[in-house]
């Protein structure tokens, strides 16, 4: 039984077709840049992050357990909370 339980509250993320998650509740500014993250997770394992600001890179990603790492010109760390939303740090990204 605790075993059973364990597999049905671990979070999990499967990328069977391209997904892209934003960053919600970031305030807009004045002008044309944002600060707000966006990651999209293809299925060859690259990923596109714009950690902040309009420069998009392109890296791979990994997913360990509960945790998704995209590198790019850095490493990532990312804590998947369900299949439609990640956390960075206090961030949170939905699916869109």
């Amino acid at each position: 039984m605790l075993l059973f339980l364990c597999f049905t509250s671990c979070k999990k993320l499967t990328v069977k077709e391209e997904k892209t998650f934003y960053e919600i509740n970031v305030p807009k500014p004045d002008g044309y840049l944002t600060s707000a993250i966006s990651v999209t997770l293809m299925v060859d394992g690259k990923a596109d992050i714009v950690p902040g600001g309009d420069v998009a890179y392109r890296g791979t990603y990994k997913i360990k357990g509960k945790k998704l790492i995209v590198t790019a010109e850095k490493d990532y760390e990312f804590e998947i909370t369900s299949e439609t939303e990640i956390k960075y740090g206090e961030r949170i990204l939905r699916l869109n």
